[in-house]
C-alpha cells in the first residue's frame, strides 16, 4: 500500500474490500460486491457511489488480469479521477478493518460466510 504507483494500489485495495463482502461463486460476483461494499461506505459515511464502486471493480479487474495499466482505461474512469477513487477506497477499508479489530460486535459480521450474506445481502 505504500508504493506510489496506483497500478499496484488499486488492486489490493480492491481485494480487500473483496475478501471481507464476497462469499459467493459464480455470476453476479460485481453486483453484490458494488451492493455491499455501497452498504459499508453507507454506514461509515464514505462518499462512494454505486457508479464509482462498478468503476474501481472495473479497474481492477483490467489491472489485475493484465489487461492494461490505469493510464490507458480512461474509457473506464478518467486518469484524473484515478487518485480521488482510490484515496477512498483505501479509506473505507481502513475504516473497516480498524472497527473489526476494535469492536467485537462489528467484527462479527465478517466471521464467516452466513455472517457476512446475513449482515450484507
Amino acid at each position: 500500500m505504500r508504493t506510489y504507483f496506483l497500478d499496484f494500489r488499486f488492486p489490493i485495495v480492491v481485494a480487500g474490500l473483496e475478501a471481507l463482502t464476497t462469499v459467493e461463486k459464480g455470476r453476479g460476483i460485481t453486483k453484490r460486491f458494488v451492493r455491499r461494499v455501497g452498504q459499508l461506505a453507507t454506514e461509515f459515511g464514505v462518499n462512494l457511489s454505486k457508479r464509482e464502486i462498478e468503476q474501481a471493480y472495473d479497474l481492477r479487474s483490467e489491472v489485475a488480469h493484465g489487461r492494461s495499466f490505469l493510464y490507458d482505461l480512461h474509457g473506464v474512469l478518467p486518469q484524473s479521477d484515478h487518485r480521488s477513487l482510490y484515496d477512498k477506497l483505501e479509506s473505507l477499508l481502513r475504516t473497516v478493518v480498524k472497527n473489526c479489530l476494535l469492536d467485537e460486535k462489528f467484527g462479527r459480521r465478517f466471521a464467516d460466510d452466513k455472517a457476512v450474506l446475513a449482515n450484507y445481502p
